[in-house]
Order: C-alpha cells, then sequence, then structure tokens
C-alpha cells in the first residue's frame, strides 16, 4: 500500500483499535434485551432470530419491505404473542421520518428501516435493542446477555463478523486482491443503549457507521466477541452505489486516527485522492496477480469491471459534496434529536405501531 507525501497511506485496513475490546472483561452478569430489531427481504432467513427472541424473552420487531414477506413469515413461523411482523414498504413516510434537509443517495430501505426501529424503542420505553440482520449466525443467548450488561457503560456494543466478513465492494476486492482488510462493528449485529445513543441511521451507505460515528469517537462504543454471517456474492452489487458512503465514512473514521480536521475542503480533496489511490492500487493487484485466490470470489475481470464502477462513481464526487453532506448530516442529528424529546415514551407496541403508521398485516 503506497503512503502519500504526508506518510498516510491509502486506505487504512482496520479500525478495530478505534473500539474497546470488552471480549475478556470479566465481572458482568447478563443483561437485558428489550427487543431484536430485524429488517428483512428474506422470510426463509429469519427462524435463527426468532429463537433468539424466544429465549430472551424479549420482543421480536420483523420489518418487511412488502406484505407478501410479512404474510410468508407469519405463515412459516409460529410467531411469539408479542412479535411485531410490519410492512416497511421503501416509500413509507411519517413526519418523524421525513426529516433529512438534504435528499441523500439512498442505497437500500435499510436506514429506514433501522430508524423505524429507534423510533419503536423510544415510543415503547425499551431501553436496550438488539438490531440483527436475518444472516447473521452463532448467536449464542449468553454472548447476547453479556455484551447487552455491558450498555450500561458503553453507548453500542456490537460483534465482529469475520468469517463470512460484511465489507463492502471494493474492501472486498482489496482482500481478495492480497491487501490488508480487516471488518468493524456494524448494524447487522449492534447493541443499542437508546437513552444516550441518539443519533439516526442516514439513507447511505455505512449508514451504521454513521450512526456509531459519535459513540465510537467518544470511546464509547465496544466489540463483544465474534459472530458468523452467511457467504453471499460481494461481487454481485453495483459498486457505484456504495462509493459515496463508502467514501464518506471511510473519510470520517480515518480522521478518528489521526485527529485531522473533516470541516475542511481539504480534507475531502484528500480524502478522494486516497480514495482514488487505493482503488487504483487493488486493481494493479488483481492486473499482475495469475489468479484470485479466494474460492469464494468469482473471476478476475467481474472483480475489476466492479472497480471500474466505482472509479466512475467517485470522479462524479467533488470535495464540496462531501463537506456539504457532513455538515447537513450534522445538522439532521440534531433535529433527530430534538424530535426524540417529543416523542411519548410508555405506548404499547400497538399504540407505537398506528403512531408510526405502519401496517402489521
Amino acid at each position: 500500500m503506497s503512503t502519500d507525501e504526508f506518510g498516510q497511506a491509502s486506505h487504512v485496513g482496520s479500525h478495530i483499535n478505534l473500539l474497546r475490546d470488552l471480549s475478556g472483561v470479566g465481572g458482568v452478569g447478563p443483561g437485558t434485551v428489550d427487543a431484536i430489531v430485524v429488517p428483512t427481504v428474506a422470510p426463509h432467513r429469519v427462524g435463527p432470530v426468532i429463537a433468539l427472541a424466544e429465549a430472551l424473552k424479549c420482543t421480536i420487531v420483523l420489518l418487511c419491505s412488502t406484505s407478501v414477506q410479512s404474510r410468508e413469515i407469519k405463515t412459516r413461523y409460529a410467531l411469539p404473542s408479542n412479535a411485531l411482523c410490519l410492512t416497511v414498504p421503501p416509500w413509507h413516510s411519517h413526519p418523524l421520518l421525513d426529516f433529512e434537509r438534504r435528499v441523500m443517495e439512498k442505497h437500500t430501505d435499510i436506514a429506514l428501516k433501522r430508524n423505524i426501529g429507534l423510533l419503536l424503542a423510544r415510543l415503547c420505553g425499551w431501553r436496550t435493542i438488539l438490531f440483527l440482520d436475518d444472516d447473521i449466525r452463532g448467536m449464542e443467548p449468553s454472548l447476547i446477555r453479556r455484551a447487552a450488561a455491558l450498555t450500561e457503560q458503553y453507548r453500542v456494543v456490537g460483534f465482529q463478523v469475520p468469517d463470512f466478513p460484511d465489507n463492502s465492494v471494493v474492501c472486498h476486492a482489496n482482500r481478495v486482491s492480497g491487501g490488508a482488510q480487516s471488518t468493524f462493528m456494524g448494524g447487522n449485529a449492534l447493541l443499542v443503549d437508546t437513552r444516550r445513543a441518539d443519533t439516526y441511521f442516514p439513507a447511505i451507505y455505512n449508514e451504521d457507521w454513521l450512526f456509531m460515528y459519535d459513540a465510537v469517537a467518544d470511546r464509547s462504543a465496544g466489540v463483544a466477541g465474534k459472530l458468523r454471517q452467511l457467504p453471499y456474492d460481494p461481487f454481485s452489487r453495483n459498486a457505484a452505489t456504495e462509493e459515496f458512503g463508502e467514501l464518506i465514512a471511510e473519510g470520517l473514521v480515518r480522521a478518528l486516527h489521526s485527529g485531522a480536521d473533516v470541516t475542511t475542503l481539504y480534507f475531502w480533496m484528500d480524502a478522494i485522492k486516497k480514495r482514488s489511490r487505493f482503488i487504483e492500487e487493488v486493481g494493479d493487484r488483481l492486473r499482475g496477480a495469475s489468479s484470485v485466490g479466494d474460492e469464494r470470489s468469482p473471476d478476475r475481470d467481474r472483480i475489476l469491471r466492479r472497480l471500474d464502477e466505482a472509479k466512475k462513481r467517485l470522479l462524479e464526487i467533488s470535495p464540496l459534496g462531501c463537506l456539504s453532506f457532513y455538515r447537513t448530516w450534522r445538522g439532521n442529528v440534531g433535529i433527530w434529536q430534538r424530535q426524540l424529546l417529543d416523542l411519548p415514551t410508555s405506548l404499547t407496541s400497538q399504540q407505537a405501531v398506528r403512531y408510526l403508521r405502519l401496517s402489521s398485516e
């Protein structure tokens, strides 16, 4: 990995040192999880998380994108009596969710669903919630309870998912090419203290990194262990849709290592240069290799096409656009926090569903 004139690498392969290692912390008793929030588009995959909710004796909130998915879950599984299986179409609108002052680069509906989870928690008075994706495995109830207890001290507590790693298309390509590439923690398995984690998930790729950003900056984010993710083909995705969120999130988190000022145009000019050089380096390694070594990865030419998608999108992004996004996002966090102050906090789950204009049909 090359370095620039300041001795800084084009890519930081691991940010794990920004997180507290809580895996070996002793003297921690079992904590309580009030609800598990599961954004899903795959009804056949939610069985293990339903079983986890039953073991933890907590509410499970299944947020589907279509009513067909919701009906399939209800047909396929015997849901607990307190379960919420809700339909959240991508166009779902509510004043509490329509506050963002800038049209974000919407990646999927995952940010919308996770924000609904946060609002349900506030409305119902749930203190600790677990965001969990439907393809995460290895969730032993004892591990989750222990991690939940750690939210007494930390705003967010998560897990690393080293195998199968959950990375962007470009970072998967970096790993395949032989580059150093770790995983961070994210919204795919994240315990949140809703009393103190008062940010939201913006509608861009890496929305979970931005949600955690203040907690990471304050050293109030920790890793409590490791979980697994079901394998998938990372190169089936279009890298262009991830590029803006990758640039923003990687730039902001990189700055936490160095203390750089992210409120200047110079910072974002430099971030774009580093990102461009990083993508070029990954491509050069792939083109120079005789084969791609990871048996789970597709052929090299397809990976290179994904890198080309990222490069073309990066050329469209300006330093001013990045700085504008940062300023607007910070303003939106303030709006979100003010909204939370006016919410009722002792509704029943069904009252909260009606409050948010959601459908359980």
